[in-house]
């Protein structure tokens, strides 16, 4: 049995052969001092553009797939690994469990418009936003680690 967060935060145990490998790839995206957040319509949580990397695709290219796919932003430039994290999460009501391990990027937004909302995935709403007014409470998952991620990166030059 491993214990896990569910998208609403909720904790819980899942028996381990319920859980899928997943490695995923997340863009700490950067435009001038702000950072590009994915407020999740389901519960209010904030987090950040990115998903699984494809068998055979490098992190490099999952990342810009992925961000193109979820904002419509094509002109990016990814930099340097800020961190990476091992997670055991589960998606409700869709009864799916993951085994994660996930990879976040620093990214540069060269353009900030987002696709127009009526295509762009349901879930998610799009945000510019200071990365200093997140507050740790606000994050979907890895709350620590991620605030201190974010806390590092918000205060670079």
């Amino acid at each position: 049995m491993i214990s896990c967060k569910n998208n609403y935060g909720q904790l819980g145990i899942l028996p381990k052969e319920k859980f899928k490998f997943r490695p995923s790839v997340y863009g700490i995206i950067r435009h001038a001092d702000k950072i590009c957040i994915c407020k999740l319509k389901s519960n209010g949580k904030i987090w950040f553009t990115g998903g699984g990397i494809d068998p055979g695709e490098t992190r490099e290219a999952a990342l810009l797939r992925e961000i193109d796919e979820e904002t419509g932003l094509k002109n990016i430039t990814v930099g340097r690994l800020l961190g990476s994290f091992e997670n055991f999460f589960c998606y409700q009501p869709e009864d799916w469990a993951m085994h994660a391990f996930l990879f976040f990027y620093e990214c540069h937004a060269h353009d900030t418009v987002f696709r127009e909302n009526d295509k762009l995935d349901d879930e998610y709403d799009f945000q510019w936003i200071d990365a200093n007014r997140i507050k740790k409470e606000e994050l979907a998952d890895l709350n620590e680690e991620i605030f201190n991620l974010l806390s590092i990166y918000a205060h670079r030059d």
